[in-house]
């Protein structure tokens, strides 16, 4: 079992809330159209990051995923629209193997 997380930092503390708003938004539509169990939260201390997080069964399968989200244009936009709130290249993604 593997965990996916995606971890991107917020411009400025004032733009919480609209990266909330944003974080609801995607992680509602990827969970249905993608059926992810996807959850996300924000870090308390030490930033202004969002965290997005799931769970797969494989590696392979996380690479099927990404492969159907750089096709899936209205994942495509909803990025595109949020870009604004997002420091350039203040995101990180980390794949987690999980033993216990």
């Amino acid at each position: 079992m593997f965990r996916f997380e995606r971890s991107a930092t917020v411009k400025t503390a004032a733009e919480i809330p609209a990266a909330v708003q944003f974080a609801m938004q995607v992680t509602s539509y990827l969970n249905k159209r993608h059926s992810l169990n996807m959850s996300f939260g924000v870090e308390l201390f030490g930033g202004t990051r969002l965290h997005w997080y799931f769970d797969t069964e494989s590696l392979d399968k996380s690479v099927q995923l990404m492969k159907a989200l750089l096709e899936d244009r209205e994942y495509s936009q909803m990025l595109d629209k949020s870009k604004s709130i997002w420091i350039d290249g203040g995101t990180k993604d980390t794949i987690v193997s999980l033993i216990a």
